[in-house]
């Protein structure tokens, strides 16, 4: 073992962890808001998101999963996200109805993000199911 491949799988982890942190810490705040009624900002799920970003950094480290996917599906979460709020909000007043609460409007706008960004994730493989060429070398592989 040399200092570089130390380097490397700490790097490796950082990466993962941080990016897994940010693709379950919107789903865990919802979650814990809706159920205990607490705010979105509570410290509990920001806890548990950090742990099971940790625990679930393995397969990134180990080589096993993509950094390329995770990096896509979390700014496509955040993006799409972002563009269902607005959108949300925009509808609700157009229609002049007031906003139930943050809790619900977070959770619906996240009720749309998670299968947006799954799908930008796993475009190539879906390409591939319709019987369509994946989008560049990289896709062949999965890193």
């Amino acid at each position: 073992m040399s200092l570089r491949s130390w380097a490397t799988a700490t790097v490796d982890f950082c990466l993962a962890a941080l990016g897994l942190y940010l693709a379950i810490v919107p789903v865990f705040t919802v979650l814990y808001a809706l159920v205990v009624g607490a705010t979105l900002f509570a410290g509990p799920p920001q806890t548990a998101a950090v742990v099971v970003a940790v625990g679930g950094s393995y397969p990134f480290v180990a080589g096993d999963w993509s950094y390329r996917r995770l990096a896509v599906f979390v700014v496509a979460l955040y993006v799409a996200s972002g563009a269902a709020g607005l959108a949300g909000l925009a509808l609700l007043r157009s229609m002049d109805v007031t906003l139930p609460s943050a809790v619900l409007a977070r959770a619906g706008a996240l009720a749309v993000a998670y299968p947006v960004a799954a799908a930008a994730a796993f475009r190539d493989r879906v390409r591939r199911r319709l019987g369509f060429r994946p989008l560049d070398a990289d896709d062949l592989t999965g890193r």
